[in-house]
């Protein structure tokens, strides 16, 4: 069957991607959990931690969404997620930080003034810092401690979502590095 002409738009987003060490962490956290919980487990190569939600961007304004998100400004810093839970309503697994570090609400910040200025729409909810590893699980009380896991964060990548047979699946279109002092 021949590939279906590229339509012209695709669902995006921003977000912090894991390290191997990082991801295998979170992915042994995710297990403990589904015991405690069910669901189904995220897939460990699309674990991450969403900045900024598009949705959809039509392809043509895929530069000047690069070109945005390029002259966003960060520092580099330590995310710890420390606590675990479930939201009921959506039936969500995630891991979190207890407290959100200052240089990443700094980060979303600039990320969504630099897209309004450019007239992207995207998610305007309250940011919550989490990272989801389960879908579709029975929510019931459990232990919110956790051993913690420390991700360095030295950069933030742009992401397409593409849904499938079997979930959404990423790719990353591009990654921007902390710029360190010398």
């Amino acid at each position: 069957m021949p590939e279906a002409p590229e339509r012209g738009s695709a669902r995006m987003f921003f977000a912090l991607w894991p390290g191997a060490d990082v991801r295998r962490s979170l992915m042994r956290q995710g297990l403990k959990m589904q015991r405690a919980l069910g669901g189904k487990l995220t897939r460990e190569e699309s674990v991450h931690l969403t900045l900024v939600f598009l949705g959809d961007v039509a392809l043509e304004r895929l530069p000047a969404l690069q070109g945005r998100a390029a002259a966003v400004r960060f520092e580099p810093f330590v995310l710890r997620a420390e606590q675990a839970g479930c939201w009921r309503h959506n039936g969500i697994g995630w891991v979190a930080p207890s407290e959100t570090p200052f240089a990443l609400t700094r980060l979303v910040a600039g990320l969504e003034d630099a897209l309004q200025g450019e007239g992207f729409r995207f998610d305007r909810r309250p940011y919550a810092a989490h990272i989801t590893l389960l879908r579709k699980a029975r929510c019931a009380p459990m232990d919110a401690a956790m051993p913690a896991i420390d991700w360095p964060v030295r950069d933030f990548v742009l992401v397409r979502s593409e849904l499938g047979h079997e979930g959404s699946r990423y790719t990353i279109v591009e990654r921007w590095k902390v710029e360190e002092e010398s």
